[in-house]
């Protein structure tokens, strides 16, 4: 009989984010298991003025833990195997951790926005915070790659005891002075819906002046926003689960062959903050809304030239002109969305999806996916899917 795991946990779980990791850890313990966890008692349960962590960790007598980075010093303290979830990349060399994979939230972002046809974009992060930043900078460089300059908000750097709506008015007077319309990424779900609070009191329309997306797709959050924001879905239940796989090889001396674990960006759940296309060409409207609504099957160009009333032609001129694209790359990028939610969302096999979209063989779904995302359908879904699809 396998000896049970004591791991304390020292995770948060006020936010879609570590709900997931959660989600993800428990998942791993449930499948490899046992394991027993040990975590904070709730705050109504903990008497004011007394910090006795420590000691009270120190007699949980557990084999590891996975926690916050903010718990990093009493962590250290304890002196047992460790995975940090991390918001920082200046950590030892040698310590286990679990980061988001900022570079690509922030480019998948900027693709969402592009793809609305937006010739303005923005981003809003949060001083001092090492993750916002990497966010923006990856947004603000595809951006670039488009031959658009990024407005990058630069909050002031708030003072001790300060409330978190302390810049409102900084940040009111921020937004009111982008061009519009702009696409703006939040960092996160939470900036995001602070954003489109002032947005409302500005008078500002959201998505018509503004659209608005965070990261996270924290439901609660999202849909608590007027309108509901869409955001960049991250796998973070396939995160936990493997900060846990993580974690038992250290308990049980075998080999790691890499000490990060990445929380990839699936994809953009889109809601009613970017429900626009920001092109004043009706029929080129008609023939981008014609593409995406017929992702899951084979079109053509010709097909969408005569959606939209154009010649081919006049149509590869216009997406030219308006979205820096041509019919065809678009075609493309939304088969690869569609794709890429059914691998992440459905247990229908390759051969399965590639047969529901119009596809003759797998290989040719295969061949078709790594081109355009430098990975196969099974090292996507391995990658992105939910742990609860197997």
């Amino acid at each position: 009989m396998k000896r049970m795991r004591k791991v304390i946990l020292l995770i948060p779980a006020a936010r879609e984010y570590d709900r997931g990791i959660l989600r993800g850890i428990n998942e791993y313990a449930q499948i490899h298991g046992p394991w027993i966890f040990y975590a904070e008692p709730p705050p109504y349960l903990c008497a004011p003025g007394q910090d006795q962590h420590l000691v009270h960790r120190r007699a949980w007598q557990a084999d590891g833990i996975i926690a916050h980075q903010s718990n990093s010093t009493e962590v250290r303290a304890l002196r047992l195997p460790t995975v940090l979830l991390c918001s920082t990349h200046h950590l030892p060399p040698k310590t286990c951790q679990l980061q988001s994979d900022n570079e690509t939230i922030g480019q998948m972002a900027a693709d969402h926005l592009l793809g609305l046809g937006l010739k303005h974009l923005a981003y809003c992060g949060l001083a001092g915070m090492e993750w916002s930043s990497l966010r923006g900078k990856a947004f603000a460089q595809r951006a670039m790659k488009a031959r658009i300059k990024a407005d990058l908000y630069t909050p002031p750097t708030p003072r001790s005891g300060e409330s978190w709506y302390t810049g409102e008015q900084h940040l009111g007077d921020w937004l009111a002075s982008l061009p519009r319309p702009v696409g703006l990424m939040a960092c996160n779900d939470d900036r995001a819906r602070m954003v489109a609070e002032i947005c409302r009191l500005r008078e500002i329309r959201v998505p018509d002046d503004i659209s608005i997306m965070g990261v996270d797709n924290d439901e609660h959050v999202c849909n608590l926003a007027h309108p509901p924001l869409s955001s960049v879905a991250l796998a973070t239940e396939r995160a936990g689960y493997e900060a846990a796989a993580l974690l038992d090889k250290l308990l049980s001396g075998r080999r790691i062959d890499s000490k990060i674990i990445l929380a990839y960006p699936i994809r953009v759940i889109s809601r009613q903050s970017t429900d626009l296309i920001a092109i004043k060409d009706a029929p080129l409207v008609k023939a981008v809304r014609f593409i995406r609504e017929n992702s899951n099957r084979v079109i053509q160009v010709q097909d969408v030239a005569t959606t939209a009333g154009l010649s081919r032609r006049v149509l590869q001129d216009r997406f030219r002109n308006a979205l820096g694209r041509t019919v065809l790359e678009e075609i493309h990028h939304s088969r690869i969305q569609c794709i890429s939610r059914m691998l992440a969302d459905t247990d229908l096999t390759v051969s399965a999806i590639a047969s529901a979209i119009g596809y003759e063989a797998a290989y040719h779904l295969a061949r078709f996916f790594a081109q355009r995302t430098g990975m196969t359908p099974s090292e996507y879904r391995r990658r992105h899917r939910a742990i609860g699809v197997t």
